[in-house]
C-alpha cells in the first residue's frame, strides 16, 4: 500500500525551541486530510553513575508547577554530538563529568507529532566539573541510590518517560559501572 502523499505544508507557529508545521496530506485511500506537526530539536541525555548512586536532578517543570526528577539532559548544539551534549549537560546541570559513556538507546519520543531523535547514554560520573545553568534553569542535584531508584520507578514516583525508558534500558549494562 502506497505511502501518505504531502500536498503542500505551511509554518502556523514558531517559538525559541519549537516550530508547528500543517500539512495537506492525501492517505493511502485517497481521504485528503490536514496534519499538524511540532519540530522539536534532537536532544541527548545521561544516566550518570556516581559510587552506586544515580546523579540526577530535580527539575521545576513549569506546565506541571513542580519538581520532577530526571537525569541530566539538553539540547545537541549545531556541530556537537550526542555524546558530546550528553558530557557538556551533564557537567553544565551537576557539575560531574563523564567517563566511559556507553549508549544505551535512540528513539523518537513523539513520533506522531516530530522527527525529534533522542540519545540517552549512561557512563561514570566524576567531580571536577563546572555548573553552567541556562538562565531559568532551576534544579537541584539529588544523588539517588541505584536500588532506590528502581523502587522509586516500582512505586510510581519517577514520571519522566525518558528517565524511566534510561533506567529500563540501564539493568543490562549497570553491573559495568558499579
Amino acid at each position: 500500500m502506497p505511502r501518505w502523499k504531502k500536498k503542500g505544508s505551511r509554518e502556523i507557529a514558531r517559538s525559541t525551541l519549537f516550530t508547528m508545521t500543517e500539512d495537506d496530506v492525501v492517505m493511502p485511500d485517497g481521504t485528503e486530510k490536514k496534519y499538524t506537526l511540532i519540530d522539536f530539536p534532537d536532544f541527548a541525555g545521561v544516566l550518570p553513575v556516581y559510587e552506586n548512586k544515580f546523579v540526577l536532578v530535580n527539575n521545576y517543570r513549569y506546565p506541571l508547577d513542580e519538581y520532577v526528577l530526571e537525569f541530566p539532559a539538553g539540547l545537541i548544539d549545531q556541530g556537537e554530538t550526542p555524546l558530546e551534549a550528553a558530557e557538556r549537560e551533564l557537567e553544565e546541570e551537576t557539575g560531574f563529568l563523564l567517563e566511559d559513556a556507553k549508549k544505551m538507546c535512540t528513539y523518537h519520543p513523539i513520533a506522531s507529532l516530530n522527527t525529534q531523535t533522542a540519545h540517552l547514554f549512561i557512563g561514570r560520573a566524576l567531580e571536577g566539573g563546572q555548573k553552567a545553568r541556562d538562565h531559568g534553569e532551576d534544579m537541584k542535584v539529588c544523588l539517588v541510590d541505584i536500588q532506590e531508584a528502581y523502587q522509586m520507578l516500582e512505586r510510581g514516583e519517577l514520571t519522566h518517560p525518558h528517565t524511566m525508558l534510561a533506567l529500563f534500558f540501564a539493568k543490562n549494562v549497570l553491573t559495568y559501572f558499579r
